[in-house]
């Protein structure tokens, strides 16, 4: 998978673009994105951290964008890193966990027009259950005809829900 090119453009590319979309923004971000390590990732992702909060989706609070291949869906969310909390208080105990840190965090959120309904990844596995458990908001779209300027419009209002929370 290292030397895949899918995996190569979307670690650089798509993590490129993710860094023009928050270029201007006051607070500095740090952008990732991945195909999974060492095998493919069941979702891959891009993510936007703020660094004084995490570095990593496997704790604290940051926004990603997945990719549900099975149902060629794009999702936005804010969300609570899952694979800290799982390790931590074992699959179930954890998901439950995550979904009671993300209703906390959505309820200090009033009128942010963004969906309060759980996401869905396209996957049973252990890790992108718990992305969807720790889902705080989120919008998708069809990734087959994505609108990119609502996405932009979407992301720059999550971003700024986001530096208000951290």
């Amino acid at each position: 998978m290292a030397g895949h090119p899918l995996a190569g453009f979307f670690r650089r590319d798509v993590a490129a673009l993710a860094r023009a979309a928050v270029a201007g923004r006051p607070e500095r971000l740090l952008v990732r994105a991945s195909t999974g390590a060492p095998g493919w990732a069941a979702v891959p992702w891009v993510a936007w951290f703020a660094p004084h909060v995490t570095r990593s989706m496997r704790h604290g609070l940051y926004v990603a964008c997945f990719v549900n291949a099975p149902d060629e869906r794009i999702v936005l969310s804010l969300q609570h890193g899952a694979a800290d909390a799982l390790r931590e208080h074992g699959h179930d105990a954890g998901l439950r966990h995550l979904r009671d840190r993300a209703a906390r965090t959505r309820d200090g959120l009033p009128g942010h027009g963004f969906d309060t309904r759980p996401i869905a990844l396209g996957s049973d596995a252990t890790l992108p259950q718990g992305y969807q458990a720790g889902c705080v908001l989120s919008r998708s779209w069809d990734a087959a005809a994505p609108d990119p300027d609502g996405f932009d419009r979407a992301l720059i209002r999550m971003l700024d829900l986001y530096r208000a929370l951290v």
